[in-house]
């Protein structure tokens, strides 16, 4: 039993952990060539709203509207995949952007850099949990 509780934990932690990784790590290439402009959220509707048919958990992509430095007007769609059903951007609110300058199209917002650490952290957690776990079930010789 603590076995399987072990391994459900460090899925839980790949679950968490690759994503907020690849997005890390995404980020650190746009702020290479980065700067730094103001949107604005234009819509927070789900574009996947009428497929997401759980009452637990939000599934928005809010649209955030910024300019490039030729003054072309850009959109970002943010994914804010949640288990709590509360909205981080709700339209009309201001957010500061990080966009390519040799590539204006690729951006994100400052607010994810917080999130996508909070998701490594949590994901290092489960990690360390599930073969805390792991090592307490060899240790006391425990059945699988």
């Amino acid at each position: 039993m603590i076995y399987g509780f072990s391994l459900l934990l460090i899925l839980l932690s790949l679950v968490f952990g690759v994503p907020a990784i690849r997005q890390i790590l995404n980020m650190q290439d746009i702020k290479k060539n980065g700067a730094t402009t103001t949107g604005i959220v234009s819509s927070s509707k789900s574009a996947m709203g009428w497929l997401w048919m759980a009452e637990f958990g939000n599934q928005d992509r809010p649209l955030v509207q910024y300019y490039s430095p030729s003054g072309t007007e850009m959109v970002l769609e943010v994914i804010t995949s949640s288990i709590l059903p509360m909205r981080r951007y709700e339209p009309g609110q201001a957010l500061e952007v990080i966009y390519d300058t040799t590539r204006p199209g690729r951006a994100y917002l400052t607010q994810e850099w917080t999130v996508a650490l909070r998701e490594i952290w949590l994901g290092g957690g489960a990690l360390i949990v599930g073969i805390a776990l792991w090592i307490v079930g060899r240790i006391y010789i425990l059945p699988f």
